[in-house]
């Protein structure tokens, strides 16, 4: 079975070493997903809300690219640098999958970037 190694061209090209989203067989894998647009501008700075949103529209489109929706996703992990705002990615993170929520996971961290506030990563299985 071949792995495809896919970076769509609706996500920033990635700018380390890895791919955006990984399929093997019904199985995909996102890179944990951040909050710039396709041509690599930052979306949000210091808004949590409109990060989190065009994070989740990063992952959107990574599924996509391997043939996959949010519907298919069954596991997230979110990376968030302050609690204080959970709620309000919380809030978004609920608009995106309604009452189709995966497993996920929440950690505090420092991301690479200081201006970001969130990234998400998601595991998908196709049928």
């Amino acid at each position: 079975m071949s792995i495809q190694r896919i970076n769509p061209a609706t996500l920033m090209t990635p700018g380390a070493p890895y791919h955006a989203v990984v399929r093997k067989g019904n199985v995909v894998t996102t890179a944990g997903q951040i909050a710039f647009d396709a041509q690599g501008n930052l979306v949000g700075e210091g808004d949590i809300a409109a990060q989190t949103r065009q994070t989740l529209e990063n992952v959107k489109n990574a599924l996509e690219g391997a043939g996959a929706t949010l519907d298919d996703v069954v596991k997230t992990t979110v990376f968030i640098t302050d609690f204080a705002n959970f709620k309000t990615m919380n809030e978004v993170y609920g608009e995106f999958f309604g009452d189709r929520l995966p497993a996920r996971s929440t950690v505090g961290v420092q991301l690479a970037l200081p201006a970001l506030l969130v990234e998400i990563e998601a595991m998908a299985v196709v049928d």
